[in-house]
Formats: C-alpha cells, structure tokens, sequence
C-alpha cells in the first residue's frame, strides 16, 4: 500500500563492512544534491561570472550580503593551483572560488589573458530586504512540524479483529472495496513483540536492503545499522526509503515472524480462503488451495513483486499513488504510526495531475510540499456534495493492520513512535512495517483488464530475468490458472459433481469464465477510463507491445519502460519510434 522506485541502475553500498563504500556515498550525496536542487543553470551563471579581474578592494576579507566578513585563510576549504600565467593561487573560501581557478586553468592560454582574466575571490552582491520562498521552501519542506489538525481526523471504517469474519470482510469491504482499519490485527504477531531496532540490527547483519527515493537517481543499499543511523540524522526533504522486496529471501525469521500470526488473526489474506465460500477445510494447509493471492500460481520467481519490508524515518512516506497492477494491499505497522489520507476511484487528490491514459503523474515531491501546498484544498473535498467522492483519513498504529483496496489513491505518511505527538523537529523517530499485494475473487476482472490494456504500466517484473514480462503476464497469469485448477482436480474434470453444475466446471474456472465476461465488459472500479489508446491497444488484440511498436497511445514514459534493442529477445518487440529513451525503467507504486 506504500510506494517505492524501481530504478534498475548500480546502486550505491552503504555497509558497515564496506570501507570503500564511504567515498562512493559521499560523490553520490554530494553530485545528487546539485542534481535535485532545480538550479544547476544558476549556479553555472553565477560561477561563469566571477571569472573576472581582482580589484584592489577587499583585499583581506570577503564581504557577505549580511554585512558581515571573514577572512580568507579562516575557511576551511582551501586548494592550491597553477594558472597558465605561472601564478599560484590559494584559494580559500568557498566552492565557487575553486570553480573559477579551475575554470580558468582549463580555458586560459599564456595568449589569451586578455579575454580570460585572471580570477578573484567570490564577493556576493549585498542585497537587503530580499527573502526567497524559493530557497526557503525547501528547507521548510523537510523541517515541518506536524500539525495537530492533520491528524485528528478519522473516516476510515474501523472494526475489532475479533469481530470480523472472513465471511463479513469480504462480503462488506472486500467486495465492496472499501478501505478497512482491523484494530489489534496484529497485536498477536511475534514481530510485534520481537522487532526492535538492535533486534533488526543483529538479525539482519552482513545483509544489505535497497532504499530509494524519488529525488535520488540511483538507489542504495544499506546494511539495516547504517539505515537506523541514516534514519536518525535524516534532514532531506525526500529522504531514502528502505522498501525491500526481497527480505524473506534474504532473511527468512523475518517471515516467520509474522506469517503465522497472520494466518490465525486474518484467515481471508491466508491461501485456504477461497474468497467465495470461505476457508476451505479440505485444504492440506500447505496454501495450494484457495482464491486468495491467485497470482502465487505462477510461482514466487516467475511473480510480480508483492511484499516489502518497509522502514523509514519519522516525516518519510509515501506520494500519492494507486497500488500496482489493480491489486488490493494490506499494511501492517509493526513500529511507529502510519497516517493515512485515502481518495476514492475515480477522484483525483488535489495537486496531483494524472496524465489521461495514466502513465504519467504529475504531483509533489515531498510530503511536506502536498500538506504545506495543498492541506486546503483538501479540507475543502472533505465537504463535498457527494459523499462517494470525500476523502478517507486515519492513523494505523502498531497492533493494526489496514486493507488497501484497489484503484484508491493514497498518501502515508510516517508518524514516528507511538508518544511522538508533539511534531518537535528534533523528535525523529522510526517506521517498520509490512505490506503486501493480492489479487483475489473481487478484484479478478480488473487486473485481467488492466494486463490486457495497461502493458506499459505493469510494474513489479520489469528488471528481474527470472519474472514473467509485462507483455506476457497476462497470457501466463490465465494459462497458469488453469493449470493449478486441473492439479487441484478444481477444472471440473474429474468432479461428478462438478459436472452437473457450474456447466461442468469447477469453482476456479468457473470464477476465471466469469472474470473474463466482466473484464470484457469494462472496468469495475473507476480508477481506470476506457480512452482511444485502449481501444486501439484493443484492436491489436492482447499484444500491446505491437501497438506501441506503431506508437499509439504511448508517452515518453511508456516508452521508456519498453525494452532498448540490446535486450530484444524472441517475445520482446523493439520500440522503433524512439531508440534513444533507455530501456529497463519502470516504477513500483506500492
């Protein structure tokens, strides 16, 4: 229920036992804070113009805009160098002083001084009674408080795990994809006992997690020590995330610490619930039988991504975004609270703009730009007329477990640990949780539909080898499903009973026929809009590779995500309108 960034590249280590790593993450910060800033060309400017005569002014101090001096050799910046002219220059002062010497050096000639000046110190131009929301903004984005009446509101459907039945949470949330918070869902679950950072720590040692951020070309790998200390002195505005889908690989008791507990406290996210008529007793409990998590039948290697270990320090989170590949989620906070603000299918957040087709999404970087920017406008859609298209809010503490459905928009935002209220800058705090994605009975026909029309946004399997494609996921997933049923004797064809109902087919195909009719027929959720890209994706058949091939209906994006021409292969068509977008980049909204 959570959003990650899938970014395919080398990523940068940051390990307790890697020494080497530490200069590699030191050029990383230091290139990817020039890179986000959004002023690359200012500075080039600003750099260009103090190449430039000295004067004889100033000639022991720097003067700053505030009026205030220092002196040269009191910086702690300093570089030696050799002009063409033979002259040496210390430089001491800031980076833009060891700009100009080295800009100089590389363009000067012994006959050229005339248009190439020697350089001087940077003086910034005094200017007072100027303020700049622009430089500010930033700074404001990452150090926000939290506002009490961002966290006050509570709309979510909320009800005790001891209260809730299978039978009852698909028949009035499932079924009805509505949002649902289970109050002590997982209070049961060893990890809530068990999970404290040194627990972490000391269980997760030698093993490295991948963290990402919107902000930051490349992702990086922590060991979880470093990511805690990183966590606790974290001051960006879009801070690294960790959301690993790999840790019960890498980590197997982080699973057991949890999967059990699950089982027992919420029966319908387990394999034996069928999704229909409830838990089917004559399962051999090993999870083959059952409607839930339908996409397990193509294998835990040949699958999308579905699960994630996620941590992040206090004020981290989540943009807006609609889960993946039409799935349902649940999330689990297992330390510090999670706030959640929901929008329903078809009604789209303020400040987030959504291409058309939507492969592309415009919005906010930060958290704190959305609630700084657009907390208005918010509380606004709170009134409106139709109560169908209001927002949903609540906080998920450790203890509760939260169902994602599909189609929703969805913001989270890390509150830190519980007792953490009063907002202090100082206070920062840390999030754990667990999530996960499905694909159930209720929600079939639209991921049927959306692997059918929506190849270019199929996330989850694109830089994996071992995964099933985007463009033949579909194809796989309902072959796949047809060949579980016949091993669990669930297709009808050796079932006398069967054969006299449901047309002689069993309860898996008889629920894969009727997917596919109402998948045909359109979407049930209105997250999805049936536009001309769509139909003509339609009218190619299932091979939505072939129409972007021809270029219909495809963005930049969509075209980034096809492969480049050395990764072609036998079921990979090549994307001849625009062989410079590089392939391999998709995005995980999760």
């Amino acid at each position: 229920g959570e959003v990650g960034f899938e970014v395919p590249s080398p990523a940068v280590s940051v390990t307790s036992d890697n020494e080497d790593s530490n200069d590699d993450t030191r050029n990383y910060v230091k290139n990817r804070d020039i890179g986000i800033g959004g002023r690359d060309e200012e500075k080039k400017d600003d750099m260009e113009a103090i190449v430039h005569e000295p004067t004889t002014a100033d000639n022991n101090t720097n003067k700053y805009s505030d009026s205030s001096t220092l002196p040269k050799e009191g910086l702690t910046t300093t570089t030696t160098t050799t002009t063409p002219d033979n002259h040496h220059h210390k430089l001491s002062g800031c980076w833009k002083d060891i700009y100009a010497i080295n800009h100089y050096k590389a363009t000067s000639s012994n006959d050229d001084t005339q248009h190439n000046p020697k350089p001087r110190h940077h003086v910034p131009i005094p200017i007072s009674g100027i303020y700049s929301d622009t430089f500010f903004r930033s700074f404001l984005c990452r150090s926000f408080s939290l506002h009490p009446s961002w966290l006050s509101t509570h709309t979510v459907s909320t009800i005790s795990h001891s209260e809730l039945t299978p039978q009852i949470f698909f028949r009035d949330y499932e079924q009805t994809n509505t949002p649902l918070l289970i109050k002590g869902a997982s209070a049961t679950w060893p990890a809530l006992r068990k999970w404290t950072p040194d627990y972490l720590r000391n269980l997760t040692r030698n093993r490295t997690f991948r963290a990402t951020s919107g902000a930051a070309p490349l992702p990086a790998l922590f060991d979880m020590e470093n990511y805690f200390k990183y966590c606790a002195s974290a001051v960006e505005e879009a801070p690294l995330y960790l959301f690993d889908r790999t840790f019960a690989k890498k980590c197997p008791e982080l699973l057991k610490d949890f999967e059990g507990g699950l089982r027992e406290t919420c029966p319908f996210w387990c394999a034996e619930w069928d999704g229909v008529n409830g838990i089917d007793e004559g399962g051999d409990g090993g999870g083959r039988r059952g409607y839930h998590d339908l996409l397990r039948v193509l294998g835990e290697e040949r699958r999308p991504d579905y699960q994630w270990l996620i941590v992040g320090p206090k004020r981290s989170g989540s943009a807006f975004h609609i889960d993946p590949n039409a799935t349902h989620a649940w999330n689990a906070p297992i330390i510090g609270r999670k706030r959640w603000i929901f929008y329903p299918p078809g009604s789209t957040p303020p400040g987030v703009y959504p291409s058309p087709d939507g492969d592309e999404v415009c919005m906010p970087l930060s958290l704190g730009e959305w609630f700084l920017t657009y907390w208005d406008a918010h509380v606004e859609r709170r009134k409106d007329e139709d109560v169908t298209r209001r927002p949903l809010e609540c906080t998920a503490c450790p203890g509760d477990v939260l169902f994602v459905p599909h189609g929703w928009w969805h913001l989270v935002l890390n509150l830190g640990e519980d007792g953490e209220d009063d907002g202090a800058v100082e206070d920062r705090g840390v999030s754990v949780a667990l999530t996960r994605n499905y694909v159930s009975a209720s929600n079939l026909p639209d991921v049927l539909r959306f692997l059918d029309t929506r190849v270019s946004q199929i996330s989850g399997c694109r830089d994996r080898e071992e995964a099933v494609k985007p463009e033949d996921l579909g194809r796989e997933f309902r072959k796949s499903l047809l060949n579980f049923a016949k091993e669990e004797g669930d297709d009808g064809s050796s079932c006398e009973e069967c054969k006299s109902t449901s047309n002689g087919r069993g309860k898996l195909a008889d629920l894969l026929e009727r997917s596919e009719k109402v998948a045909k027929e359109g979407w049930q959720c209105a997250a999805w809009k049936d536009l001309d890209d769509a139909e003509n994706d339609e009218q190619c058949g299932n091979d939505a590779v072939a129409c972007q091939k021809k270029g219909t209906g495809t963005s930049i994006l969509a075209r980034a995500k096809l492969p480049s021409e050395g990764e072609t292969s036998d079921h990979t068509a090549k994307n001849n309108n625009d062989a410079s977008v590089g392939g391999g980049f998709s995005f995980s909204f999760m």
